[in-house]
């Protein structure tokens, strides 16, 4: 079948709320004051493949039924921390690997990227000295997204507020700080703090000599309580509440809603392929981990419940604004120097490069681009789009039903206003755009370098810090296998008719956002080093939308 099949007119997914929705599906009430806020689709569009995934989560549901009519907690099967396993990636990819028939773990297949977390960590390493690991990941990977630069020059990510949530018993709680200064063109760690010690030395025989035995204390410990941290930030802050539960099920649910009398709307086939299956995934996706409770572990060491209540926290504290996800000003609210955020500093030895930042700028820029030319192609100039009914009635609808979007028309109307004006379309379209397919890409399927290498980066750090547990690390390893295991539509693959319905310069926008990405994987190292080489997909296997 294709892939993509055009939207049927007249048909609608029905917006409601989360908690609406679990009631409704689930026969119960999740834990959470945000699902009561936070909108998704009621339903699955027609033309939208649901057979299989609808099917998988059957099953799993029968095995979850099954389990408590006995008195059985399926998730707490996984919660002993014996037996487990030496730091040993050989050992911990053939556990998390064998038995699985329809790729291997070193294949980059579907939406995997592969084993080679490990391997990669020790590449970076090689020859650097003194070594800093957690350096290293700050300015190659995804990681790099949570570094703020404060006015002494040092760079800082502060955790420390995640101590407050209660681990998964045996399990060492998160939280933490830590701080870096720029030497000779590199990042390097010079203080790390947790549970409210500090550590300035990084060179400790006694901590290395527990390491070569399986066990972490010390620094070392402290390291891999941070970077399971920074693992939750992402998955569970940025993955899940940013992308999945605030942003991309609204997008959906109301894009089609909005236009489902006008399905060939300019905006709405403009939008199309940014919104696919993002209700369908993000739905069963909530099921899973908070309703048959897979978000322990595979989200962050802490029970669902905990989980529920940071995001709750996070909500009321560091409210989303879509004026501050648009890249020109993330950059400059963490205080960070432009300059960082170029080729010239990423390529260059000598200078020290914001590589994730700079990635997620350089496609800003391209889908700006992309955005502005589709909608001169489709005659939509500033008057145009002033006067389209459909198109104001879905502004105000994604207004109400997207909090940061409000939030943004009324923190920052430079940026975007409640009165429907063509720049305003023009910058949050691109950067809802951004985050739902670039940047869901680097915290989603790209978190495979990450999920699969608990030598380096653990996701869940026992409490003693001895060695790997074996249940967790083989729940999260399978978990993640069979989110990873699915065929999804992406930015490079051959658009659809329908999308341009016969306007060949609407298709051509199209054509030169496409061929422009194309080349940065060819010719520019911060995103040719990819996959089996760097800690992101290679460009032609970024997805267009939330839809795994």
């Amino acid at each position: 079948e294709p892939r993509w099949k055009p939207p049927v007119e007249g048909e609608t997914m029905g917006v409601m709320t989360y908690q609406e929705y679990a009631k409704e599906n689930f026969g119960e009430e999740l834990p959470g004051d945000f699902l009561d806020e936070y909108y998704t689709g009621g339903r699955v569009p027609s033309w939208e493949d649901n057979r299989r995934h609808r099917w998988g989560v059957q099953k799993l549901a029968a095995v979850v039924a099954a389990g408590r009519a006995v008195g059985i907690e399926p998730i707490k099967q996984v919660y002993p921390l014996e037996p487990r396993i030496a730091l040993d990636h050989k050992a911990l990819a053939k556990i998390g690997s064998d038995g699985f028939r329809y790729f291997g773990p070193m294949d980059i297949r579907y939406a995997s990227n592969g084993f080679y977390g490990a391997s990669l960590v020790e590449r970076r390493m090689e020859g650097q000295r003194p070594q800093d690991m957690l350096a290293m990941l700050m300015t190659d990977s995804v990681f790099g997204a949570h570094l703020q630069q404060d006015a002494s020059g040092q760079f800082q990510v502060d955790l420390r507020g995640l101590a407050k949530y209660a681990p998964i018993p045996g399990y060492a709680k998160l939280g933490g700080r830590a701080a870096f200064r720029l030497e000779g063109g590199l990042l390097r760690t010079v203080e790390l703090e947790y549970n409210d010690t500090v550590y300035d030395n990084f060179t400790d025989p006694e901590v290395d000599a527990a390491y070569a035995r399986n066990v972490r204390k010390g620094w070392r410990m402290a390291e891999a309580a941070f970077i399971a941290s920074l693992l939750s930030m992402t998955n569970l802050v940025m993955h899940v509440k940013d992308l999945h539960l605030e942003i991309a099920s609204a997008f959906q649910a109301v894009t089609v809603d909005a236009f489902a009398q006008r399905p060939k709307h300019p905006v709405r086939r403009l939008l199309d392929a940014f919104i696919s299956r993002s209700v369908q995934a993000t739905n069963d996706n909530m099921r899973l981990l908070f309703d048959f409770h897979a978000a322990d572990f595979s989200l962050a060491p802490l029970p669902y419940q905990e989980q529920l209540k940071l995001i709750d926290d996070f909500i009321r504290a560091e409210p989303r604004n879509l004026a501050d996800m648009d890249m020109e000003r993330y950059g400059r609210l963490r205080h960070m120097d432009p300059e960082f955020s170029t080729k010239e500093a990423v390529v260059n030895s000598s200078s020290w490069g914001w590589r994730w930042h700079y990635r997620a700028l350089t496609v800003q820029k391209l889908l700006v681009a992309y955005v502005d030319c589709f909608l001169g192609a489709e005659g939509l100039d500033a008057a145009a789009v002033e006067a389209d009914s459909y198109l104001k009635d879905w502004w105000q609808r994604m207004i109400y039903h997207l909090p940061s979007l409000r939030r943004a028309t009324e923190e920052n109307p430079d940026w975007a206003e409640v009165e429907l004006e063509r720049a305003s379309l023009v910058r949050a379209v691109s950067t809802i755009m951004l985050w739902v397919s670039w940047i869901h890409e680097d915290v989603g399927h790209s978190a495979a370098a990450y999920v699969w290498n608990p030598l380096y980066t653990p996701m869940c750090v026992p409490e003693d810090g001895v060695g790997v547990p074996l249940l967790s690390w083989a729940f999260n390893a399978m978990a993640y296998r069979g989110f990873v295991f699915l065929h999804r539509s992406t930015l490079l693959e051959e658009a659809p008719s329908f999308w341009f319905d016969g306007n060949a310069d609407s298709r051509q926008c199209f054509e030169d956002f496409q061929e422009a990405l194309r080349g940065l994987g060819e010719s520019d190292v911060a995103f040719s080093e990819c996959e089996k080489d760097g800690f992101y997909s290679c460009v032609g296997r970024v997805e267009t939308a939330v839809s795994s």
